[in-house]
């Protein structure tokens, strides 16, 4: 997962999401992140009120919304001109959110973002199908809209979105996934999604399919440094940050960069985390204690490491493109999302 591309000069990394979108400059990227989620809600009238009312306790929880921002700030970069940006940036949240209630579904998620999880609310049916509903309204509104290679290029994402998460479900159980699998599930369930956001920003404005491939290889790179990112504040974070709860991840079992590496240069934690996971009664280490010994391995800093040169990868990927605010603050997302604490 390694192997650093030429980077653009070095900024100083933003304090947060906001400090990025108070910027003047990006003043276009503020009004667009107020109305994509009100495109959302207006998108999933179904003719019954439960649709709405779940994807809406969904959005009420909170999240950065970085799909949408991703697309949108790549929109403006490449000068496109029209409004649709903002329909396929909804597009790329309601296909987060719809993966959102499935993945809680299939993990028994209690809680999400500092709420109890959908399933927890109304059972899993509903979740379930209404996380199906917002897949196929995804390729309905990019159809009626005639956005059909974007609509294309979608179904191998979404194709990508149910293979991370069966690769997963193979794994369940082990006390530690192998790291080909890791970097496979990772691709599929996060970045998969960001290269489509990035790409499909190029298709609305008719770039050449050279200058489409570096906004994938973009998405697909700052997806990939993103989700090693997540890994990590689940043994640095702030729990009251993320919402989901520090050491949340080694907590349901779930294998993540950190504990991969931690594994490989410390096999003694492989073993007590194969007996924590035994769950047949016999005394086992807390989860906490496991925590402490990956911190104390030197995995964090390796993590973070590996998902600086993804970050510098996506940056690199960007450099075709003209010089400007918007460029600039995608350059930032990058820095942002490897530095980040919540």
């Amino acid at each position: 997962m390694s192997g650093a591309a030429p980077r653009p000069t070095p900024r100083p990394a933003i304090r947060g999401l906001d400090d990025l979108l108070e910027r003047r400059a990006l003043a276009p990227i503020v009004d667009d992140y107020r109305r994509v989620e009100d495109m959302i809600v207006g998108n999933i009238h179904f003719g019954l009120d439960i649709v709405p009312r779940v994807v809406r306790y969904l959005l009420e929880a909170g999240g950065k919304r970085i799909r949408p921002i991703v697309h949108c700030l790549a929109a403006h970069m490449v000068d496109y001109a029209g409004e649709d940006h903002l329909l396929v940036a909804s597009v790329g949240e309601m296909v987060h959110s719809a993966t959102l209630f499935h993945d809680d579904v299939i993990d028994e998620g209690m809680t999400r973002r500092g709420i109890p999880t959908a399933n927890r609310v109304w059972g899993n049916q509903t979740p379930v199908l209404v996380g199906d509903f917002l897949f196929a309204r995804a390729f309905s509104i990019m159809m009626n809209h005639r956005h059909y290679e974007i609509a294309r290029r979608l179904a191998p994402t979404v194709e990508d979105l149910v293979r991370g998460e069966l690769i997963q479900l193979a794994h369940r159980g082990k006390p530690v996934v192998p790291l080909e699998a890791y970097r496979e599930i990772i691709r599929c369930k996060t970045a998969s999604l960001f290269s489509w956001c990035a790409l499909s920003a190029g298709l609305l404005a008719g770039l050449p399919e050279e200058r489409v491939e570096d906004l994938s290889r973009f998405g697909h790179h700052f997806g990939l440094a993103f989700q090693i990112s997540d890994d990590v504040l689940d043994y640095s974070g702030d729990g009251d940050s993320t919402g989901k709860g520090t050491f949340s991840d080694l907590a349901e079992g779930k294998t993540t960069l950190p504990l991969i590496l931690a594994v490989r240069r410390d096999p003694e934690i492989g073993r007590e985390l194969k007996e924590w996971l035994r769950g047949d009664g016999a005394p086992r280490p807390a989860p906490d204690f496991l925590a402490s010994r990956v911190l104390e391995s030197g995995a964090i800093e390796e993590s973070i490491q590996i998902a600086g040169e993804h970050a510098e990868r996506a940056e690199a990927a960007l450099l075709p493109f003209p010089e400007g605010p918007f460029r600039e603050a995608l350059f930032d997302l990058c820095r942002f999302t490897v530095s980040r604490t919540h």
